[in-house]
């Protein structure tokens, strides 16, 4: 067997570190872990660490990525400037798993990849203008924390609905829970109610990027 180490306390070699959880893990969470240090590997103050997001007791995202935090804050933003813009019946499919992959190809997608028998009959050119920020909470390709990830969120007005997917090579898993009415917006509020703070802090006088 390779050599090892036992260690009788939890041991944290080289950072200090501290926790902050909004939400709750088994339904929805936002957990942030905030190194202690005043520099980022790359000489900058914002503020760095590790994001996981909790949806149904499983964690969203990359749990061993640390990087700086407003790349996994910034997609938050939008879930608050976009409240009462995220209603499902503006998007274009009859699941939510339909709507969710509409989304992506607005984002991402070539126009022979359209899918009219899914998604209906429209000029293509246009349906591009359809705008995909509103509803992306946790943007695929958006920063380290997100990569082979992705999650939208959807409104209707009895709940809304968390759409998350996981991609493997070529395959993906997607899931979705519905929560009542504001749940998700409250507690994103919430984590940026903490963070936005922070990073002003670390700038005195200047405006963080």
């Amino acid at each position: 067997m390779p050599p090892h180490e036992i260690h009788p306390e939890p041991w944290t070699p080289g950072y200090k570190c501290r926790r902050v959880m909004f939400g709750e893990r088994w339904r929805f969470g936002i957990e942030c872990e905030l190194h202690d240090r005043e520099w980022d590997p790359w000489g900058s103050r914002e503020p760095y660490g590790s994001l996981w997001l909790w949806i149904d007791g499983h964690v969203i995202g990359n749990p061993d990525r640390a990087e700086q935090l407003h790349q996994a804050f910034s997609p938050f933003q939008s879930v608050i400037d976009c409240i009462g813009r995220k209603a499902a019946s503006t998007v274009p499919g009859t699941s939510y798993l339909d709507k969710f992959d509409f989304i992506t190809w607005v984002r991402f997608g070539e126009d022979e990849e359209f899918s009219a028998e899914r998604w209906g009959a429209g000029e293509i050119e246009q349906l591009r203008g359809c705008s995909a920020e509103p509803f992306a909470i946790f943007p695929g390709g958006f920063s380290p924390f997100q990569d082979g990830w992705d999650a939208v969120l959807l409104e209707d007005e009895q709940s809304e609905t968390l759409v998350w997917r996981r991609w493997c090579g070529e395959t993906a898993e997607t899931h979705e829970l519905s929560f009542p009415p504001g749940e998700v917006s409250r507690i994103v509020s919430l984590a940026l109610d903490w963070f936005l703070p922070l990073q002003r802090s670390r700038f005195p006088g200047v405006q963080p990027n």
